[in-house]
């Protein structure tokens, strides 16, 4: 299993100039040698990934050629529970991307990906290969990492023309505050073309990008409250119709029921990081 002090997991807020792209950027750190692998578990949050890995190796295992190492890969959305092996000296970030990017960004629907990880040549898409090194030049230095992740995504954005779209913006509404009726009345487009617009742009329905977006609102209310939580109190404040729907719903997407989530956050690395999430004013 995943031990906790063998690994460093932190997260950081994108430049504010990136907000509309991208989550967050995802720190995993080693400590070892590279002579033993570990379980990761990881939860779902539906957003596609850019991980470059610096070193050590790591095998995505519910993907056909999940084994990695040393690069720049793109990772379909993850919409179930699964784990992750992952070597003692790993050193990945994790560019989590907002729901609606990858559409934007390499221009393929998300529902016409393959159950595979793929490379940024794979996608077509130009981009100055040198980032890896220029990381692992600064791998003990998180600041200057984080700096080099900003410049390098400004400029592949505006070299793109990125620009945030209506659709852009309140699919990423919806994965923040969940108002499925709000989303629908600002489209100007009937039910069914927004549910085929949004499963393109994002390879879910609106529906389940509400109810991820709620989850990782709960996993914020159990960060500052993970040792007093009133479970009637969180499934009135997030909208459950009771207590029951709630840890059913928390079940579905975690594997565990929120009382055990609680007893064994160390088993998860993605919580550690919103545990431990940093944005850096310059």
């Amino acid at each position: 299993m995943f031990q906790s002090n063998m690994f460093q997991s932190k997260m950081y807020i994108p430049n504010e100039r990136l907000k509309d792209w991208i989550k967050v950027y995802w720190f995993l750190k080693g400590k070892g040698k590279g002579e033993l692998s570990y379980i990761r578990n990881i939860l779902p949050d539906g957003c596609a990934t850019i991980c470059f890995i610096l070193q050590g190796k790591i095998d995505l295992t519910i993907y056909e050629n999940g084994l990695i190492s040393r690069g720049i890969y793109v990772i379909p959305p993850v919409i179930n529970a699964h784990y992750d092996l992952i070597s003692d000296d790993i050193f990945l970030i994790d560019i989590q991307l907002n729901p609606s990017v990858f559409y934007k960004l390499f221009n393929l629907p998300i529902n016409k990906m393959h159950n595979k990880i793929y490379t940024f040549q794979e996608l077509s898409l130009d981009f100055d290969k040198s980032i890896l090194n220029k990381i692992y030049e600064e791998k003990d230095n998180s600041f200057q990492i984080y700096n080099i992740l900003n410049d390098f995504f400004i400029k592949l954005f505006n070299k793109l023309n990125f620009n945030s779209n209506e659709m852009v913006l309140n699919i990423n509404q919806l994965y923040l505050n969940g108002n499925l009726d709000n989303f629908f009345h600002s489209q100007n487009l009937s039910i069914r073309q927004i549910e085929r617009k949004v499963k393109s742009y994002t390879g879910l329905t609106p529906h389940n990008i509400a109810k991820l977006g709620r989850f990782y609102s709960v996993l914020e209310y159990m960060k500052f409250r993970q040792y007093n939580l009133e479970y009637c109190e969180l499934a009135l404040e997030y909208n459950f119709s009771d207590q029951s729907h709630f840890i059913r719903d928390f079940k579905s997407f975690t594997k565990s029921t929120p009382k055990n989530f609680v007893k064994n956050t160390n088993d998860f690395p993605q919580f550690q990081g919103l545990c431990n999430i940093t944005k850096i004013i310059k």
